[in-house]
């Protein structure tokens, strides 16, 4: 055996020797015309092979096990530059010499069950993105953003089943405004917020953090530079991508899952339940907390009701005006009183909001007065489903589960479900289908879709979501020169975005939150356009809030290994309502060293 492995390690000696090398003799016994001169000289410049000390190579002499492992131990350290072929044959020969290595101090990594063992990659993104106070066409509010992203990768090798992942982030803002991130804040209630620790400027948070076993028959990791890829059971905050795109969810959950099959090709099905701590709070924070509305702002509603009803029975426009008028001052008088007259008020037009069938009325079953002085009412618009008070963690418990099959560079098909456990189950409870195809080796089309199966009042739908493209090529960071250009139209109503998009323009579009409406901050367009509606009396059923429709025109270049460069561009977008939206830019580097 050890014979035909020496005969192979010759072939796998003489194939790295066969380039021509422009040096000189390194060996005074062998001759420039001989067969062997070229291979001898070759691996005597690649320090393979070192000769005697008085400068001769002694072909015919027999070579001992000590001069082999010496010789194998060079080509171990030279694997890389190997054919797979040359390589397995390296491997044989390092087992049976095993001892021979060791005594040389030489380490077979592939060999050996390494303990402790971790790898760091370093994750640089440079960006630059308008973030927007309001979106829409008109009115456009908006801050540049120039910031850097750090990440600190670690993959840490417990033993040939174990394997630790951790991730630590930072942001640096080179603009002068805050750099955006969708956990930055912990609300406290409407206009009352603080920022999470870690999350400031320079700071440093832990952003994910999970540990996997593999079970099942032992697989082999040689060139898996993650671990093992099938069959894992993992625990801790890690990441979760629906879909193909990750338009709807791309973030992180904090909990378990169980992998069944080769999440690198093949069938897998993956079962998860946790946290899901990227949902953009900002955008979902009235579906969970309800909205609160001062005494200005329920009179005023009330007014818009006065004089809906007005027209309503046949009243001239002018008389509509006046009974609206009258309305607002009665109901602010009324609610400004004594406690004793505010409660009278706020039972008298509660009763009649909640009898008017107006699309007030049918958002919510329960308007909850507050009478603190200067506030009326919470608007709950999930009604008595869903009201959670403000603090309470928000990182909305999931139990999820996917089944992907896939062939890389071929096709893959995802089918995966999510629902949202406790009193948010109301609000969330999905399922999605997702696919891509290579219709050439460089021409590939994809398509999603989402349905949200809960009935949201907002537009009193059971709201879906679709997008479908078209790329040209594949930007792969591991190869140089690599490149992609593509487009997307993306379809999204509102309640089928979760937050945590694999896209900042996406997210912008997708999850629009007002900096500043009326009084109050941070309020999701969605919300505050239905109720703009809702007080200036122009709102109809037919009418549609929220959401987003859109183009998206992604292009990424790999100039060299380890760096990529990506330009996106939105544009043709409006809500569903038909409201234009600006156009938007994106272009970021992200370079990763290991």
């Amino acid at each position: 055996m050890k014979h035909r492995l020496l005969k192979a390690a010759a072939a796998v000696v003489f194939t790295c020797a066969a380039f021509h090398v422009q040096a000189a003799n390194p060996f005074t016994d062998v001759d420039t015309n001989s067969w062997a001169y070229q291979a001898v000289s070759k691996l005597s410049a690649e320090n393979v092979v070192e000769g005697y000390p008085d400068g001769t190579f002694r072909g015919e002499k027999n070579i001992s096990r000590y001069e082999v492992a010496q010789i194998i131990a060079r080509l171990v350290a030279r694997k890389d530059s190997l054919t797979a072929d040359q390589q397995a044959t390296v491997d044989k020969l390092a087992q049976s010499y095993r001892d021979d290595l060791a005594n040389l101090g030489v380490r077979v990594t592939e060999l050996e069950k390494k303990t402790g063992h971790t790898e760091l990659i370093t994750e640089l993104r440079i960006q630059d993105v308008d973030r927007y106070g309001n979106i829409f066409k008109g009115h456009t509010e908006k801050d540049n953003e120039l910031s850097a992203r750090v990440r600190l990768n670690t993959i840490t090798t417990v033993n040939d089943r174990s394997t630790v992942y951790g991730q630590l982030e930072t942001f640096l803002g080179f603009s002068g405004n805050d750099v955006y991130s969708v956990n930055k804040y912990t609300y406290k209630g409407q206009n009352d917020y603080t920022q999470n620790a870690g999350y400031g400027e320079g700071e440093v948070h832990l952003n994910r953090l999970w540990t996997t076993y593999q079970f099942g028959p032992k697989q082999d990791t040689t060139g898996l530079p993650f671990g093992p890829s099938k069959n894992l059971i993992g625990i801790g905050q890690f990441p979760v991508k629906m879909g193909v795109t990750g338009y709807t969810y791309d973030g992180e959950f904090k909990g378990a899952f169980l992998n069944l099959g080769d999440y690198r090709e093949g069938g897998h099905l993956t079962i998860a339940y946790g946290r899901a701590t990227n949902i953009n709070v900002e955008y979902t924070a009235p579906m969970m907390h309800g909205y609160t509305f001062s005494n200005q702002d329920v009179a005023g509603i009330a007014g818009s009701m006065a004089y809906a009803q007005a027209l309503a029975a046949g009243q001239s426009q002018k008389y509509a005006e006046a009974v609206k008028e009258q309305t607002a001052a009665t109901v602010a008088a009324g609610l400004s009183a004594d406690p004793q007259t505010r409660a009278t008020t706020a039972a008298k037009l509660m009763q009649q909001i909640q009898a008017s069938g107006s699309d007030l009325a049918s958002m919510a079953s329960d308007l909850v007065p507050v009478l603190n002085g200067t506030d009326a009412f919470t608007l709950y618009p999930m009604g008595n489903k869903v009201q959670m008070a403000w603090g309470e963690d928000e990182d909305v418990p999931i139990a999820y589960a996917s089944y992907i099959y896939k062939k890389p560079q071929h096709y893959e098909f995802h089918v995966y479900g999510m629902r949202a456990v406790g009193p948010v189950s109301h609000i969330a409870a999905a399922y999605g289908l997702a696919g891509q195809y290579y219709v050439t080796p460089m021409w590939n089309v994809h398509a999603e879709y989402v349905k949200n199966m809960r009935k949201l009042p907002l537009n009193n739908e059971r709201p879906y979501s679709f997008n479908y493209g078209v790329a040209y090529g594949t930007a792969d960071v591991l190869k140089a020169k690599s490149y992609s250009i593509g487009l997307d139209y993306i379809y999204s109503q509102a309640g089928t975005y979760f937050g945590g998009s694999t896209n900042d323009i996406a997210d912008q579009y997708m999850g629009h939150v007002y900096k500043d409406w009326h009084d109050k901050h941070n309020v999701p367009a969605y919300f505050a356009d239905k109720m703009d509606a809702v007080l200036d009396g122009t709102d109809n059923p037919n009418r549609n809030y929220g959401g987003a429709k859109f183009f998206l025109a992604k292009a990424a270049y790999v100039p060299m290994r380890g760096l990529i460069i990506e330009a996106n561009y939105g544009f043709n977008a409006q809500d569903m309502g038909g409201k234009k939206m600006d156009n938007m830019f994106l272009l970021k580097a992200t370079a990763y060293i290991k």
